[in-house]
């Protein structure tokens, strides 16, 4: 893949993923103008895995499961699912965190059906097309393809 498309860019802040109806989520399936920024990320992992694999979205969840008061650190997760034409599902995790003092680096992951392909400790994080490239990757590896 490109080095232009493995960095999050502007252009992922102004693409506008929208999700069916039929797709189990815990956020908005459109954005808006005044949404939060991770949330349209997270709808791009599951759009972009989709179109990656050829796929039919299932569900998507965001979580925000490390908050200090001090805002301090901050982490998002995002698991996204997506049924195969072959009615196999892969599920992918994407995990963020980052500090803004202490001695935490920040950390981002990509898991996919529990196994972790991508991770590193960077202040740059990956693309939503970087992260389905990455899962379709994997899922090709899995399958011995």
């Amino acid at each position: 893949m490109p080095e232009n498309q493995l960095w999050l860019t502007h252009d992922d802040w102004s693409r506008s993923y929208v999700l069916p109806e039929s797709v189990a989520c815990n956020i908005l399936r459109r954005g808006s103008l005044d949404d939060l920024g991770a949330w349209n990320v997270a709808r791009g992992v599951l759009v972009e895995l989709c179109r990656a694999l050829t796929a039919t979205p299932v569900s998507l969840l965001y979580d925000e499961p490390v908050q200090r008061r001090d805002g301090a650190r901050v982490a998002i997760r995002v698991t996204a699912r997506a049924r195969c034409r072959d009615g196999r599902d892969v599920i992918v995790i994407y995990r963020s965190e980052r500090t803004d003092t202490g001695p935490c680096p920040d950390f981002w992951s990509v898991a996919v059906n529990g196994f972790i392909p991508a991770s590193g400790r960077d202040v740059r994080r990956p693309s939503p097309p970087w992260i389905a490239h990455t899962a379709a990757q994997t899922r090709r590896a899995e399958l011995g393809r």
